[in-house]
């Protein structure tokens, strides 16, 4: 019996659909997909003790501009979509 549902690719599709905020939090964007934990891990913010953080609040402690680290998560959801 074949799977008819839509479920699977609606939810897929929400999660690569909308762009990251620098309001999202670093848990919210870590969970969205592997490319987006990498490119947190990359530019040194802890997805685990820092997951209640903004991500402006992540760049910001991790001394890089906000506006970078959003480019960069979008353009790894984009990839692994």
């Amino acid at each position: 019996m074949a799977h008819t549902c839509s479920c699977h690719t609606a939810a897929a599709a929400t999660k690569t659909a909308s762009p990251v905020t620098a309001a999202q939090t670093v848990e919210e964007i870590a969970h969205r997909s592997p490319a987006a934990l990498d490119v947190l891990k990359r530019m040194g913010i802890n997805h685990c003790c820092g997951g209640h953080l903004t991500l402006g609040e992540a760049a910001a402690a991790a001394g890089i501009e906000s506006g970078t680290l959003l480019a960069a998560l979008d353009e790894a959801l984009a990839t692994s979509a």
